[in-house]
């Protein structure tokens, strides 16, 4: 199974997370997913302007496991998984400090904090998409359970420094309380401000409940020397977000799978390659013998005959490599990617890039682009397609070994960087007049914006699905993605 979840990571950036799922009893699954970008001929990204490596520079794929979910109440609850395996690595280091026991330890702290990532922000989306009494009572409850997760959590660090754990191990348990701090503090301003806005009848319900927490969660942070947000901070609290910035990636470090990227297919384009050079061979020693059967050797025509084949030579080595590399492009992937944990390999990507033109677009793709504006029709300007394609074949057996948590299969967060699209726009302000009647008119401004679509096609066993977005950008950078 494939899901998406789109968004704009930066004013330049499109981020797209998607999650490959392997069901359970599965050894391999095999997933594919295409992608085709419509853009606009005005901005002059075309297969002369726009290479393979300016693709690639400008996309960014970080491969990293599925976090284990557990709703926020269970993870509250001394009973669930992550807190029984942390509690026991920290029984036991406190017991033997050995090496093993210290990265066991370390490993499970990242682990806990980065599924209760995962569980504050679903429970919190899912509890403010209900309405009314539903969502009042979700909100408490998700609340109530934070409280309670804060309190077993903190416990368990007291227990730790009675038996006197050594203080550089309890700089770990540190990093992670802060980092789980810093996640709660987050969404639970974001519920406050949803509910202050779009439900403040129960907003007000709700306050006191908000304002005890975030307090209560302020001075421990306080006590514990951890960074805070200020509101006239002097720095504009920089040192809290790239110190915040580093702690994300810490914890999550847990989860990213380091990848091997190289080229793909490259004994067969070295064939292709092999095959027009002899080729051109062919030609240039067939034109060599009929000039020296007819003109014998050391005459003036052969010597001629003998520069110009070899001049055809090389030109015809050149068109058939060509020709070969284009129409194997559309084929073969660019690059292979092996994905590994230590020397354990759990599946591999591929990927390619390539111009399409209309003719090689599929129907149903056509269709679903849906481009019928005379506007645009009468004028016969045609749109460039890129198709990007990427191949992911996962051992799901391999995957559930690596940890005692469900894994379910790999997020795929592919980030593309669209500055080169924005780079020969018009300027994104348009002077307009304002009619305002009776004669009366006024100057105002206008937005000059471009549109890309894209469609994205997955495929998993016999199941196929389409997925439509248009993206509103500027000279300015991003506006809006959309589902159609």
């Amino acid at each position: 199974m494939i899901d998406i979840l789109p968004k704009i990571h930066d004013r330049n950036t499109l981020e797209f997370k998607v999650g490959y799922r392997a069901p359970d009893g599965t050894v391999y699954n095999d997933f594919e997913m295409n992608t085709w970008i419509y853009i606009p001929e005005t901005l002059d990204i075309n297969k002369h302007t726009y290479f393979k490596e300016n693709f690639y520079r400008d996309i960014l794929s970080y491969i990293r496991l599925k976090t284990p979910f557990y709703p926020l109440n269970e993870l509250a609850s001394t009973q669930c998984l992550p807190y029984i395996r942390l509690s026991e690595v920290c029984l036991n280091l406190s017991k033997h400090p050995t090496e093993k026991e210290q990265k066991s330890y370390e490993r499970e702290i990242k682990m806990y904090a980065s599924i209760f990532k995962s569980s504050i922000r679903d429970t919190i989306r899912s509890v403010l998409s209900e309405n009314g009494e539903v969502r009042l009572t979700g909100c408490r409850d998700a609340l109530h359970s934070l409280t309670h997760l804060f309190t077993i959590i903190r416990s368990l660090r007291a227990e730790m420094e009675e038996r006197h754990t050594m203080t550089e191990m309890m700089q770990y348990f540190n990093y992670g309380d802060e980092f789980i701090s810093n996640v709660a503090e987050q969404h639970i301003s974001r519920m406050a401000t949803f509910m202050k806005t779009h439900d403040p009848q129960n907003y007000e319900l709700l306050l006191s409940d908000i304002c005890r927490i975030l307090d209560s969660e302020h001075e421990y942070r306080l006590s514990m020397g951890y960074l805070c947000v200020e509101e006239n901070a002097a720095d504009n609290n920089t040192e809290f977000v790239y110190h915040a910035g580093q702690l994300k990636k810490y914890i999550e470090s847990n989860l990213y799978l380091p990848t091997h990227k190289r080229r793909n297919a490259v004994f067969l384009e070295q064939v292709v390659f092999s095959l027009a050079a002899g080729l051109s061979m062919v030609f240039a020693t067939v034109i060599s013998f009929a000039f020296q059967q007819t003109y014998g050797n050391f005459t003036l025509p052969f010597f001629i005959a003998l520069v110009i084949s070899y001049m055809f030579k090389d030109r015809i080595k050149e068109l058939v490599r060509i020709y070969f590399a284009r129409r194997l492009s559309s084929r073969l992937f660019d690059y292979k990617i092996a994905i590994r944990v230590g020397e354990q390999e759990v599946g591999w990507c591929k990927e390619g890039f390539d111009f399409l033109t209309p003719e090689k677009i599929s129907p149903l793709v056509r269709k679903m682009r849906n481009r019928h504006s005379p506007l645009v029709i009468g004028r016969g300007v045609e749109e460039q397609v890129i198709q990007y394609r990427k191949r992911i074949h996962l051992n799901r057996k391999a995957i559930s070994k690596l940890s005692p948590y469900p894994l379910s299969g790999i997020n795929d967060i592919v980030r593309y960087n669209l500055s080169e699209f924005m780079r020969k726009m018009d300027n994104p302000n348009v002077p307009l007049c304002a009619n305002k009647g009776d004669g009366q008119f006024t100057t105002t401004e206008g937005k000059k914006v471009y549109y890309l679509n894209i469609i994205i096609q997955f495929k998993y066993e016999k199941t196929t699905r389409f997925r439509r977005y248009r993206v509103c950008l500027s000279r300015k950078g991003i506006h809006t993605i959309n589902e159609l």
